[in-house]
């Protein structure tokens, strides 16, 4: 019996062998399948890769050829004398003209120009003498704007704690049930690890 055993087991081994050489060879065929096919299209890539770089290399000699050709017809031209820059009024240190009239101390004087009217004849200078008028006026003190109320203490710290809550408390209860759910349905996975 045991040799009928041993004749049976070399049997299966032998089939066994026979089955995995046939199933290893379609797997090999495809494989061989597979590379040819990706040689062809690393061939085409390769070739459309060179006519490209053929191509660029044509438009770029090109290129250079029309920039010597361009920088050489400028070179040749003969330089056009620049008219001189027209001398720039004075201006103050922000770009604006510079008024002489705007240190005369006899602008500010009593008479108003209004526009379409003739200019009254200009009236003496003041004298140094006389002291300037003055005018006393009492000026009211400025409205004082209502104050605003501060926010209250408790609602700040109400606000903190709720922030808190949703961003500490919350993640905990949510990983907290989810152990829980796994550790309750524990008996269901226990059998599988034993087998």
């Amino acid at each position: 019996m045991d040799e009928n055993l041993e004749n049976a087991a070399q049997e299966s081994e032998h089939d066994l062998n026979d089955a995995a050489e046939n199933a290893w060879k379609p797997v090999e065929e495809s494989a061989e399948q597979s590379q040819s096919h990706i040689e062809e299209v690393h061939e085409a890539a390769q070739e459309q890769v060179t006519e490209a770089a053929e191509t660029v290399e044509g438009g770029w000699s090109e290129v250079k050829d029309d920039f010597h050709q361009a920088s050489a017809e400028t070179r040749s031209v003969p330089e056009t004398p620049q008219t001189p820059i027209p001398p720039q009024p004075e201006a103050d240190r922000w770009g604006a003209p510079v008024n002489e009239g705007a240190d005369d101390p006899g602008r500010w004087n009593e008479n108003l120009y209004t526009p379409g009217a003739e200019e009254p004849a200009p009236t003496e200078a003041p004298k140094a003498e006389e002291a300037p008028k003055v005018v006393d006026y009492v000026a009211t003190p400025p409205a004082q704007p209502q104050k605003k109320e501060k926010f209250p203490v408790w609602a700040i710290v109400l606000i903190v704690l709720l922030v808190l809550c949703i961003c500490i408390v919350l993640p905990i209860v949510l990983l907290a049930g989810g152990f829980w759910a796994i550790f309750r349905n524990i008996n269901a996975f226990l059998p599988i690890l034993f087998i």
